[in-house]
C-alpha cells in the first residue's frame, strides 16, 4: 500500500505491505528522508494528535487517504523532554541531574571546588554524537524555514549574516516570530520537548546567540519561546522604575523590626559599606517578602518567619569556603540563588543551586540572578518552594503577568497588587 508521509515541508510517498508493522513504517520513512538510524520518531495525524503504534493501522484503515506528519523526538539525556506544568501544581519533578549536561564552564567550576554533576564516558560522547548532529540540524532547519516563511525573517538572517550578531531588538523580534509560528504549529502551551527543539534551533542557527554558562546554552531562551520577549523583559524593566519605589513605601508600614529597619536602609542606600548587608535589589526584594510572608501549608503546619524563608530565596556564600560541603548539608529541590563573593552587599558571581547542581548565572548583578531563579521553575517544571509561594506568585501574576486569571492567589497578594498598581 501506498502511504503519504511529510516530514517538515516536504511530502513524499512510502510503500509498505498489508500488514505493516510500526517499526517498519518508522524504518522506512529514515530510509526515504535520509534520516540517521539513531533518530527518533513521532508520528501526528492532520489535527497534530499523536498516533500511537497501536490504533495506527485502523487509523489507515478509516482514512486511507491520510497524510501523516513526522518529527523527530529529541531522547538524548542533553534534551530529555519533561512534562509540561505550571510552576504553581503541588507537585515537583524528579531529579534534575539528568536533564543537565556538563558545560564549556565545567573546568572552571572544578577548579573552584563546585561539583558539575556525573560525568559521561568518551564511548557514551561518541555513541550519542551522530544523534546529536541529526537533532540540531533538523531544529535549525526548521527555525530557518519559518524565519523565511514570516515577514521581517529575511532581514533578522541579513542582519545576523552581516554582523554575526542580533540587536536586542532584532533579538526580541526573532523571538516572537518563532513563538508565533510555534504556536501556529503546536498549539497555545506547547511541549517542553516542542520549546527546547527551537531554543536549539536558534543556537544552531545563531551560534553567538549560544549562553556559553548554562548547560545547554539557551536556559532563558526556553523562557522566550514559552512566553515571548515582552514578557520576559517585563521584571528587568519594571522594578527599578516602577515596583521597587512601591515596595520601599509599603514596606515602611510594616512593624519595625530590626531586621526590617536593615533591609529599608539598604534598599534606600542609607547605609554605606556594610558588608553583612545585601545591596539595594536585593533588599527590596526581600521587603517584598516581608509584605507576602509564608503561611503554614499542607507540608508544613507552623508557620515560619520572612527572615527564615529568605534562606529560601538566597544564600551568601563567601569566597575560599567549601560550596561543595554546602550542597551536600541541603534537602529539597526548589532552585534558589547562590551568592558568593568576598563580602555580601559585593557579590562576585551568581548561581542557581537546583537539587544540589550549580548552574552559573549569566546575570551580573543581583535583579538579574532573580529574574533568572524565578524563570529557572518554568524551565525545569519545578513548584515553588512553599515558604515563597506567595512571593513567586506575585512575581508571577503581578508582573509577568502569566497565567492571572487561573493561578490561586491568596488574599494577601491580591491585595499588595491593588496598593501597588494603583498608586501614582
Amino acid at each position: 500500500m501506498l502511504l503519504k508521509v511529510k516530514y517538515f515541508s516536504v511530502k513524499k510517498y512510502i510503500k509498505l505491505h498489508s500488514g505493516f508493522t510500526f517499526l517498519e513504517l518508522i524504518t522506512e520513512v529514515k530510509s526515504k528522508f535520509g534520516l540517521s538510524d539513531a533518530a527518533q520518531l513521532e508520528i501526528f495525524d492532520e489535527t497534530d494528535t499523536a498516533v500511537d503504534e497501536d490504533i495506527l493501522l485502523e487509523l489507515l484503515e478509516a482514512h486511507p487517504d491520510l497524510c501523516l506528519t513526522v518529527r523527530e523526538r529529541i531522547s538524548d539525556e542533553d534534551f530529555s523532554p519533561l512534562a509540561h506544568s505550571t510552576p504553581s501544581s503541588p507537585d515537583t519533578h524528579s531529579s534534575l541531574t539528568d536533564t543537565m549536561s556538563l558545560s564549556s564552564s565545567d573546568s572552571d567550576l572544578r577548579d573552584q571546588g563546585i561539583p558539575t554533576g556525573r560525568s559521561r564516558s568518551s564511548k557514551e560522547d561518541m555513541g550519542s554524537s551522530t544523534g546529536k548532529v541529526s537533532v540540531s540540524e533538523a531544529a535549525k532547519e526548521m527555525v530557518e524555514n519559518a524565519l523565511l516563511r514570516k515577514p521581517g525573517g529575511e532581514d533578522i538572517l541579513e542582519e545576523y549574516k552581516s554582523e554575526n550578531s542580533l540587536s536586542h531588538r532584532t533579538r526580541r523580534q526573532l523571538v516572537n516570530i518563532l513563538a508565533s509560528d510555534m504556536t501556529e504549529r503546536h498549539g497555545r502551551i506547547p511541549s517542553r520537548q516542542q520549546r527546547e527543539k527551537y531554543a536549539l534551533g536558534i543556537i544552531t542557527l545563531f551560534p553567538s546567540l549560544k549562553d556559553p554558562f548554562s548547560p545547554k546554552g539557551y536556559i532563558n531562551q526556553d523562557f522566550l519561546l514559552l512566553f515571548g520577549a515582552e514578557t520576559s523583559s517585563k521584571l528587568l524593566e519594571k522594578w527599578d522604575t516602577s515596583l521597587k519605589p512601591k515596595v520601599i513605601k509599603e514596606a515602611k508600614h510594616l512593624t519595625p523590626s530590626t531586621v526590617v529597619c536593615r533591609l529599608l536602609k539598604a534598599a534606600e542606600k542609607l547605609t554605606e559599606n556594610e558588608e553583612n548587608d545585601w545591596d539595594s535589589d536585593m533588599a527590596s526584594l526581600m521587603l517584598l517578602l516581608h509584605l507576602l510572608p509564608p503561611t503554614a501549608g499542607r507540608k508544613r503546619r507552623i508557620k515560619i518567619s520572612p527572615s527564615d524563608a529568605e534562606h529560601k530565596m538566597v544564600h551568601f556564600h563567601k569566597s575560599g569556603c567549601s560550596i561543595d560541603e554546602h550542597l551536600r548539608g541541603l534537602e529539597g529541590k526548589q532552585p534558589y540563588i547562590l551568592a558568593v563573593g568576598r563580602v555580601q552587599n559585593r557579590i562576585d558571581t551568581f548561581y542557581i543551586a537546583v537539587d544540589k547542581q550549580l548552574i552559573p548565572c549569566q546575570a551580573t548583578c543581583s535583579l538579574s540572578a532573580f529574574d533568572e531563579l524565578f524563570k529557572s521553575h518554568y524551565v525545569f517544571n519545578l513548584s515553588y518552594d512553599e515558604s515563597l509561594v506567595h512571593l513567586y506568585t506575585f512575581v508571577q501574576t503581578t508582573i509577568f503577568n502569566i497565567d492571572v486569571t487561573s493561578t490561586d492567589e491568596s488574599l494577601h497578594v491580591r491585595e499588595l497588587r491593588a496598593k501597588i498598581l494603583n498608586e501614582n
